[in-house]
């Protein structure tokens, strides 16, 4: 099978097992509502200027936490049935293990950030450029998220069954996206200006977002296996009894 066909059956399978429970769905979705109404009680009163500069950072940080939360979970069924060995024998290649991954994170984190967008328009005024503008809006999200979530995947597959995982994760990811979400932040804010460099920043995401999926792709397989394939340990010798 192609890779892209291995990638479809490995997310497929797993947002099959995710329409079942709705866990993770559920989780994410019940946190960016809180989100949502923290933001209309702390800046709901904010000057249509300052929203300007608000607005970004509101988007970007809910979809930061979001994902970081949708990460921990990613790999929880293999962690809890202790199947990540079996995966790993399974007859794919296992750059397609991470890009169903990618793609099961990419669509939970995204489907977040399409609420979180036409909402914050309705809260803030200087955000309804989401609505006026729906094509760059959606370019802008998804660029920013592939970014968020490439970086985020690779490291979730290294923590996959390491003990406090979550705070581990958390401690690596915000450092090492960093980069990314301020990139997406400064995007995010030239279309609510309606900067003409607009076009500029999204092509610049879209090669950043091209070089992250390459490298993680490239080390998803050497990082899995160091987490899960761990060196056994020869048994020591008897030394011969004395007569």
């Amino acid at each position: 099978m192609s890779l892209v066909r291995q990638s479809w059956l490995l997310a497929k399978n797993d947002l099959v097992q995710e329409l079942r429970d709705l866990e993770m769905v559920m989780t994410a979705a019940f946190f960016t509502l809180v989100v949502l109404v923290m933001f209309a009680l702390s800046f709901a009163a904010l000057p249509a200027a300052d929203q300007t500069l608000a607005v970004p950072g509101m988007l970007w940080l809910a979809i930061a936490f979001v994902g970081a939360l949708t990460l921990t979970r990613i790999f929880d069924r293999e962690r809890e049935a202790d199947t990540l060995r079996a995966v790993l024998t399974w007859p794919v290649d296992r750059v397609a293990i991470y890009f169903g991954k990618l793609g099961v994170t990419l669509l939970v984190v995204t489907g977040c950030g399409a609420l979180l967008m036409p909402a914050l328009a309705l809260l803030f005024p200087a955000a309804e450029v989401f609505l006026e503008r729906p094509l760059e809006s959606a370019t802008l999200l998804v660029l920013g998220c592939v970014a968020y979530c490439a970086v985020g995947t690779l490291f979730a597959a290294g923590l996959a069954t390491a003990s406090g995982k979550n705070v581990l994760l958390s401690v690596i990811l915000y450092p090492l996206t960093s980069p990314a979400l301020i990139f997406a932040l400064v995007a995010t804010r030239a279309l609510l200006e309606g900067h003409p460099a607009l076009t500029t920043y999204l092509g610049q995401l879209a090669a950043l977002d091209a070089m992250l999926v390459a490298l993680a792709s490239w080390l998803f397989e050497p990082v899995l296996l160091g987490n899960v394939v761990k060196p056994v340990r020869s048994a020591p010798r008897r030394r011969p009894m004395k007569e």
